[in-house]
């Protein structure tokens, strides 16, 4: 391919040369997304909160934000009182919110699914919760009682 292009710009006036040279340096600008808006450009939140179960905490489990429109998401693993916080910061947006196992388990945790296994099956995955959460720039706190 090398020798293609070296033998094609021997043979090419130095006006095709220059206009090939821009069109190729364009090209690979476009390419690397330059100028584009990144996540980490938006307003930043963090966020924190408590998640019950028919009014007791539930520990045992993560929640997770996700939102598909801003291509971000960040979970935080419940305490056992119930207690939050998220990762790291995520982009001020809405967000859906659902539950899984906590980030580090052991066999005997995953076994049993103690926390999750009490958990009603729509808030266990992003399709199908109905749990919602606006983050705005600064702290956010949330609290989500299942039922």
């Amino acid at each position: 391919m090398l020798a293609f292009i070296q033998t094609t710009f021997r043979t090419l006036s130095s006006v095709h040369t220059t206009v090939l040279c821009s069109t190729l340096l364009l090209t690979l600008s476009l390419l690397s997304g330059c100028g584009g808006t990144t996540v980490a450009s938006k307003p930043m939140g963090t966020v924190s909160g408590t998640v019950t179960l028919k009014g007791q905490p539930l520990s045992n489990c993560r929640v997770n934000f996700i939102s598909e429109q801003l291509g971000a998401s960040a979970g935080g693993d419940l305490t056992e009182e119930g207690s939050f916080t998220l990762d790291g910061p995520i982009p001020a947006g809405s967000y859906s919110v659902f539950i899984s196992m906590p980030s580090e388990f052991t066999p005997a945790q995953a076994q049993s699914n103690k926390g999750l296994s009490q958990v009603p099956k729509k808030y266990l995955g992003s399709s199908t919760t109905d749990l919602k959460a606006d983050v705005s720039e600064g702290e956010s706190s949330h609290e989500f009682d299942l039922k």
